[in-house]
């Protein structure tokens, strides 16, 4: 085992096995009534070293499409969003790190209804009726009892809600690394113009991975845990406070730098007394993607991401980030 360890290892990089240590696809769900909650991004246990910083960009594209209706209620989501947020990363003493995640936000008709068309055709994903409806509008639409209660169609955009997060990486068991963390969302967006919710979000949970300390080219990864988020601005009538969420990974490597993933994500509800299933399904999101690691520093990851119950999720997702240690 120890010789098939050693075959794996990255020249120049720190003899230890995190250089294995399965990571995840960095999404969360993109819709818009739940991205503007503090809803965390699939996370790992690693942490940076004492006094290391890491930068990062993350840039999710999601189109979305659904159009609901149940009694005296009607739904429709049509638009493109581009959330490009910066993150920052700072490892602290026993095995602590600190993160801040600034975020802008944009939404729009975008440009790429065609091809998403063209993209669930080949692959035979379900559609929600998106390739009948108009191209490149831009319309977030929820209607009540003859009462419009959310309508965003202006193409707004802005710095959404800062995040900032702890996470202390635990000793674990084995094979086994675990970490627990926590993130904190402030109201620096503008609920209006969906880049916020109007109101601070607390989340906390924990995770916990196996790479036969790197004798295995494959990943393994789970977390789970609970969002307590302020009543805020969108749709305060019907929110639901504490959301579970959870996700969980499998990976394999193809080469030491380079590991191919597939992924789900789920949480509960977010919105309740309604009959609309992008208010009030159980969401559960699904990703294939790849992490590389371009140098020792430096690390790309790229994933896509269907919904796997049809209206409660967005229709499908794109994450490209790009992590750099200083």
């Amino acid at each position: 085992m120890a010789a098939s360890a050693a075959a794996w290892a990255v020249p120049g990089m720190a003899q230890d096995n995190d250089r294995f240590a399965p990571q995840p696809l960095a999404f969360s769900d993109q819709s818009p009534t739940v991205a503007v909650y503090g809803l965390p991004r699939a996370d790992g246990y690693t942490v940076a070293e004492p006094g290391a910083w890491h930068a990062g960009l993350r840039i999710d594209y999601t189109s979305h499409f659904s159009e609901q209706q149940s009694g005296n209620e009607s739904l429709l989501f049509d638009g493109e969003t581009t959330r490009a947020a910066v993150v920052f990363e700072r490892g602290l003493a026993n095995d602590w790190q600190a993160t801040v995640e600034i975020p802008f936000v944009d939404h729009s008709g975008g440009f790429a209804d065609g091809f998403i068309d063209d993209f669930h055709d080949v692959f035979g994903f379900a559609d929600g009726g998106r390739s009948g409806a108009q191209h490149d509008r831009q319309t977030f639409r929820y209607q009540r009892d003859g009462r419009v209660a959310l309508d965003v169609s202006d193409s707004p955009s802005g710095i959404g809600d800062v995040r900032l997060g702890l996470k202390k990486r635990l000793a674990g068991m084995g094979d086994w690394g675990m970490a627990v963390a926590g993130e904190l969302k402030l109201p620096t967006g503008d609920a209006d113009r969906l880049t916020g919710s109007g109101a601070a979000d607390l989340s906390l949970w924990a995770t916990v991975g196996n790479n036969q300390n790197g004798t295995s080219r494959w990943r393994m990864l789970a977390g789970a845990g609970g969002l307590y988020s302020g009543k805020g601005d969108v749709l305060e009538d019907q929110r639901v406070q504490e959301v579970a969420f959870g996700w969980a990974t499998l990976g394999y490597a193809l080469a030491p730098t380079f590991v191919v993933e597939v992924q789900a994500y789920a949480h509960s509800a977010f919105y309740d007394d309604t009959d609309i299933e992008a208010l009030d399904g159980t969401a559960v999101s699904g990703a294939l993607g790849f992490d590389w690691r371009l140098s020792e520093r430096s690390q790309l990851e790229f994933a896509i991401i269907e919904d796997l119950n049809t209206g409660a999720s967005p229709d499908v997702s794109f994450l490209l980030g790009l992590r750099h240690a200083f």
